[in-house]
C-alpha cells in the first residue's frame, strides 16, 4: 500500500511539475511574442526569428514578420528562412581550427608560422603568434579597413588580402582586442592544413555531421528563393540593403536558419556532441566555455571563439553578428544546459539584446546591488585620462580622430565614464555601483596604466 501511494504522489508530482514546466514556457513564449512584436513595429523591423534549446531539446521556436517586402513577400519561416548571421561565423571558424587541434594538426601553443604556407606572420615581436593568441583575440593586429566589397568578382582570395596587412601592435597575450584579422588568420589555417577551402571543410566537418542543410558561406542557388533581404530603414521606408562579400570571410559570412542555428547550440551545450555525431572532443568544447584570457579573471574575457558575460546571475558564452541589414547573436548557457539564438533585419539594432536579456531573465535570478560596497580608497590618479577602443585602426590616416572616452577621478577616489561611477576593490580593479560594470586595468613595469577592459570585445588602450 505505501509503495502503491508513493507512485501516485510520484505520478502526481511529476505532472504537476510538467505543468508548471508547460505554463513557464508558455509564459515566456507570450512575453517574447509581445516584445518582438512591439519593437519590430516601433523601430520597423522587417523579419526576426528565435531558438531556445534546453536540456537537449527545442523549447521555443519562432518567427516573425517577412523574408522580404513587395509581391516576393514571405512570412518568416524558422526552419527554412536564410538570414545572414554575419561575426558569428568567427565561432564556426574556431570550432574548426579546434578540429584540427583535436586532429594533432596544430598545436595551439606554437608559432603559426609552422602551419602557413602561403604567408607568413612578420617577426615584428620576439614573442610568436599562437593559434591561442588567435582564438582569444590576443594576437594584436591592427584591424585594417578595406574588408568588404559588393561585387562577387572583386574578391580578393584569402592568402593574398592578408599578405602584408597582418600589422603587429603589440605582443601578443597581452590584452585582447577583438580582431577580424586574427579569425581570419585562423580560417587561412584551417585551409592550408585541411587543404580545403574554409566552405568545404565546414560542410564536410561541421555542417554535414550536424545536419545543417540550410546553411553555407556561398549561397547555394537552390536556397535562393529561402533568403531573407536584408533591409535598413531609412527616411521613413525600409530600404533593401546590397549583398556584402568580405575579403575577410572566415571572420563574417556565414549565411544559416534559425532551425540550423538551434543544432549549432546543442552541439556546443552536448561538449561537441549532437545525436551520434561527435565533431570536437569534450575537453576541447569545454575551451570554447571556459576563460582563456581576460585582462583581470573577474572582468568578462575570452574563451575560445566566445565571450563572457553574467547576466540575471548567469554566465553566459555569447557572440553577435552584425551585416549590412541583418543583426544576431547567440548565448550558451552552460550551467543550465539554455541556449539561444535570435536574428532579424536592420545592423546594429536592440532587438536582439532584448530577446536575450527576457529569456536570461526568465530562467535566471534577480540582479541585487548593494548600495554601500565594501572598497579601497587609494589614490585614483593614475587612471584617469582619455582611452580609446582598440578594435579601432591605429594605422590608417585618420587614426587620430578616433573617438576617445573619458575616465575622470571623483573626491571620495571613485572613478567616473561611460555613464558610471566606478569603486575600486583591488588595486587594478573597479566596479559599477548599478553593478553592471567589471572594469580591469594593466600597467607596465614602470606603474604606468596602459590597458583597461569593460569586459569581453571592450577594451581600450590609454592615450598618452
Amino acid at each position: 500500500m505505501k509503495i502503491y501511494l508513493s507512485i501516485i504522489f510520484i505520478t502526481i508530482t511529476t505532472i504537476l511539475f510538467s505543468q508548471k514546466k508547460e505554463y513557464a514556457n508558455a509564459d515566456l513564449e507570450t512575453k517574447l511574442d509581445s516584445l518582438i512584436t512591439h519593437t519590430m513595429e516601433s523601430e520597423h523591423i522587417v523579419g526576426a526569428s528565435y531558438i531556445i534549446v534546453k536540456d537537449g531539446k527545442t523549447l521555443l521556436k519562432k518567427g516573425y514578420g517577412y523574408t522580404t517586402l513587395g509581391k516576393n513577400s514571405k512570412p518568416v519561416d524558422p526552419d527554412s528562412t536564410i538570414f545572414r548571421i554575419g561575426s558569428i561565423t568567427k565561432t564556426f571558424t574556431a570550432t574548426a581550427l579546434l578540429q584540427l587541434k583535436d586532429r594533432n594538426l596544430i598545436n595551439l601553443n606554437k608559432d603559426v608560422n609552422q602551419y602557413l604556407k602561403s604567408i607568413k606572420v612578420p617577426s615584428t615581436y620576439d614573442e610568436p603568434i599562437t593559434g591561442s593568441h588567435l582564438l582569444t583575440h590576443s594576437a594584436g593586429f591592427d584591424e585594417l579597413r578595406g574588408r568588404v566589397i559588393y561585387e562577387k568578382d572583386q574578391q580578393i582570395q584569402l592568402e593574398n588580402f592578408l599578405d602584408g596587412k597582418l600589422i603587429r601592435l603589440r605582443k601578443p597575450g597581452t590584452v585582447s582586442a577583438y580582431s577580424t584579422f586574427g579569425i581570419a588568420l585562423a580560417g587561412l589555417l584551417v585551409q592550408e592544413i585541411s587543404g580545403l577551402t574554409l566552405e568545404e571543410y565546414l560542410k564536410k566537418n561541421i555542417w554535414k555531421p550536424l545536419d545543417m542543410s540550410m546553411t553555407s558561406i556561398e549561397l547555394p542557388k537552390n536556397q535562393e528563393n529561402n533568403l531573407s533581404i536584408g533591409y535598413e530603414y531609412k527616411n521613413g521606408i525600409n530600404v533593401p540593403q546590397p549583398w556584402e562579400w568580405y575579403h575577410t570571410y572566415p571572420a563574417s559570412s556565414i549565411n544559416s536558419t534559425t532551425a540550423d542555428m538551434g543544432k549549432y547550440l546543442q552541439m556546443h551545450l552536448n561538449l561537441g556532441k549532437l545525436n551520434d555525431n561527435r565533431i570536437l572532443k569534450t575537453e576541447t568544447a569545454l575551451s570554447m566555455q571556459t576563460q582563456q584570457l581576460s585582462i583581470n579573471k573577474e572582468v568578462f574575457g575570452f574563451a575560445y571563439g566566445f565571450y563572457e558575460k553574467n547576466q540575471f546571475g548567469l554566465k553566459a558564452y555569447n557572440h553577435g553578428g552584425d551585416m549590412l541589414g541583418y543583426s544576431s547573436f547567440m548565448t550558451l548557457v552552460p550551467e543550465i544546459n539554455l541556449g539561444i539564438f535570435v536574428v532579424h533585419h536592420h545592423e546594429n539594432t536592440n532587438l536582439r539584446n532584448k530577446v536575450i536579456s527576457q529569456v536570461l531573465e526568465h530562467f535566471g535570478t534577480e540582479n541585487i546591488y548593494n548600495p554601500n560596497p565594501e572598497r579601497i580608497r587609494n589614490d585614483v590618479s593614475k587612471f584617469i585620462g582619455n582611452y580609446k577602443w582598440m578594435s579601432n585602426c591605429y594605422t590608417c590616416s585618420n587614426s587620430e580622430q578616433q573617438t576617445t572616452y573619458q575616465l575622470t577621478a571623483n573626491d571620495d577616489n571613485t572613478l567616473s565614464g561611460f555613464g558610471r561611477k566606478f569603486y575600486q576593490t583591488e588595486p587594478l580593479l573597479f566596479k559599477s555601483y548599478d553593478g553592471k560594470r567589471i572594469m580591469g586595468f594593466t600597467e607596465n613595469e614602470n606603474g604606468k596604466i596602459i590597458y583597461m577592459s569593460l569586459g569581453n570585445v571592450n577594451a581600450f588602450e590609454k592615450v598618452k
